[in-house]
């Protein structure tokens, strides 16, 4: 404990460790005092976390009249500071035309993605199953933004905040649809270099594809971890959701290109086995006479 002044500060809109010591520190400038020690603390709060709380405790070595006028200034600061929400609430109708929009657009793009890999690879098959991994890509990502919600309580110290749907948030999704289709490609690509001119694709073909572009995409996929990792923990509050998102929709794009699209597509290729009809049944030819010879 600093010791001094002890005060309880509620504040109408949450707001976060960093701003509220920059409001205080400029408030003591104003009042020309120095060599001012003073926390800030919330029971929920980690250091380093840009969590935002509407409570927060300050103890100062202040006296109670220069708190006072402090409070004062902080307050008459606020009163004449506009706030602007970071999201608005949308009526009924705007909501439901946009999800139509939305869905529109989710639909058209899959729609353009399975006709470009189908002309690339001259087969439909290789679309469905790349479309087939982004949408598991995307279902993760969106998972581990709704989990968030409730992790965040207990991975505090990982910086993990209640994520909410934003433009950051889509914006990282879309990177992250970008970023799984070209490593399924390059996987389909070696597929095709591979496979030939055999009609049948089989295991053997998939496993040395994955393998000969393995090493290619976990490269590639480190890259861009440990900048999402970066971005993630010292990137700041404005997008530290879309770093988040970046995070788990690598992961995702990276297994999904091996684990998801190329079994996918070997399921999808992989010949019917025919079952012969009774006619079709060759009988074997009756055995003639049998001859002694002595």
């Amino acid at each position: 404990m600093v010791g001094g002044t002890r005060v309880s500060l509620t504040f109408p809109q949450d707001i976060s460790y960093g701003p509220l010591r920059e409001m205080i520190d400029k408030e003591l400038a104003e009042l020309k005092l120095s060599n001012v020690t003073y926390e800030l603390r919330n029971p929920k709060y980690q250091i380093g976390s840009d969590a935002r709380y509407p409570e927060w405790t300050l103890e100062t070595t202040l006296k109670p009249d220069q708190t006072e006028a402090l409070l004062k200034l902080m307050q008459d600061r606020l009163a004449n500071t506009p706030v602007f929400p970071s999201s608005n609430q949308i009526g009924g109708k705007v909501a439901g035309d946009t999800q139509l929009m939305a869905l529109y657009a989710l639909l058209a793009s899959m729609v353009i993605i399975v006709v470009y890999i189908w002309i690339r690879f001259q087969n439909v098959m290789f679309g469905l199953a790349a479309v087939l991994a982004l949408v598991h890509d995307v279902l993760v990502t969106v998972a581990f933004l709704a989990m968030s919600y409730y992790l965040s309580p207990y991975l505090g110290f990982m910086l993990v905040d209640p994520f909410k749907i934003s433009l950051a948030v889509v914006s990282a999704l879309l990177t992250i649809v970008g970023f799984s289709i070209n490593d399924t490609i390059v996987v389909f690509d070696r597929i095709r270099e591979v496979r030939g001119k055999s009609p049948d694709l089989t295991e053997d073909m998939i496993n040395l594809s994955v393998n000969a572009t393995l090493s290619r995409t976990l490269l590639t996929s480190g890259t861009v971890m440990i900048a999402s990792v970066i971005l993630y923990f010292v990137g700041g509050q404005g997008i530290h959701a879309f770093a988040y998102s970046m995070v788990v929709g690598v992961v995702a794009g990276t297994y999904s290109s091996v684990y998801i699209a190329a079994p996918v597509l070997l399921w999808m290729k992989k010949p019917a086995v025919r079952t012969a009809k009774p006619s079709e049944v060759v009988q074997p030819a009756a055995a003639g006479p049998s001859r002694n010879h002595n």
